[in-house]
């Protein structure tokens, strides 16, 4: 379960989903989510929030009515949690799937086998087209979810590619997932099957 600070983030994306290129934080589509609650939260998420609504779909911070975000709950005052993704968005059924797993620091990537990685915007972000090229790469990227299996971590070097096979979960929907919402889906890894590290003698992404 993820927890962490999160009030700032979600008052920024609620206040400006109705940007026109927001692009990334588009309000989100209700279909997306697994619980009716999480769905009318979506649904009622660009609507303004009076002071009689606190409590009742919304909260107070910093002098502001806010809406609540979908999946979100209050730990405390000044802390916003939000429940697992299996919890809060559809699942697709576990299948097999076999590729490369990227892990990273703040990045665990997935490039199923067969397939390439998404070229990420080198440009000044101001130039044409960047934020075009930006929304490919971030949609085309999957972030895999290694939290519900043990691998010897503390062995292990971050920024290795790893060859992986695995039974796993894939969203339903696309969306924004992962470290800072920079995935177009998320997969939660069940069961390894498989791992080696990337050598030279291997083809990796």
């Amino acid at each position: 379960m993820r927890t962490r600070r999160l009030i700032l983030i979600l008052a920024c994306v609620t206040l400006s989903s109705g940007a026109a290129d927001a692009g990334q934080f588009d309000p989100p589509d209700p279909r997306v989510f697994a619980r009716a609650e999480d769905q009318e939260r979506a649904r009622l998420l660009t609507k303004p929030c009076t002071q009689a609504d606190v409590g009742h779909g919304c909260y107070r911070y910093a002098g502001h009515a806010l809406r609540e975000y979908p999946c979100a709950y209050h730990i405390d005052a000044g802390t916003i949690g939000s429940i697992p993704t299996d919890q809060c968005y559809k699942m697709e059924p576990p299948r097999r799937y076999r590729g490369v797993w990227v892990d990273a620091f703040e990045g665990q990537a997935f490039i199923p086998e067969g397939s390439t990685p998404p070229e990420w915007p080198r440009a000044d972000p101001k130039s044409a087209g960047w934020r075009q090229q930006f929304e490919r790469a971030r949609a085309a990227t999957i972030w895999l979810d290694m939290s519900r299996v043990y691998v010897d971590g503390e062995h292990r070097p971050r920024g290795r590619k790893w060859i992986i096979e695995f039974v796993g979960r894939k969203t339903m929907y696309p969306g924004e997932y992962g470290h800072m919402g920079l995935s177009g889906h998320e997969i939660i890894v069940d069961r390894v099957l498989f791992l080696k590290a990337c050598s030279g003698a291997d083809v990796c992404g």
